[in-house]
């Protein structure tokens, strides 16, 4: 992200936290922007758990999906198969 983006976000997120500091309800805003973070961070990964889960449910195990499309798949399948490796991919960061 350039410098510039970055500048623009933190302070729109520090704007954010200022009605919710002066409440009392953050002590800093960057104790806010921490803690928003973090719910980000969670929710996302709940979403890749349960998409995987979905997955699995659907066609076993990434190995066995992998391997059956390497027979031949359809777009649809390809799709769900780059969402998975996505998902797995983002879990492991």
């Amino acid at each position: 992200m350039s410098s510039e983006i970055e500048n623009e976000v933190l302070n729109g997120l520090k704007h954010a936290a200022r009605p919710l500091v002066e409440l009392g309800l953050y002590d800093s805003a960057r104790d806010f922007i921490r803690d928003i973070t973090k719910e980000f961070i969670n929710h996302k990964i709940e979403f890749y758990k349960k998409q995987i889960a979905a997955f699995k449910k659907k066609y076993g195990s990434f190995e066995t999906f992998s391997k059956k499309l390497e027979k031949g798949a359809s777009i649809a399948e390809e799709d769900e198969w780059m969402d998975w490796e996505a998902a797995e991919d983002m879990l492991k960061v």
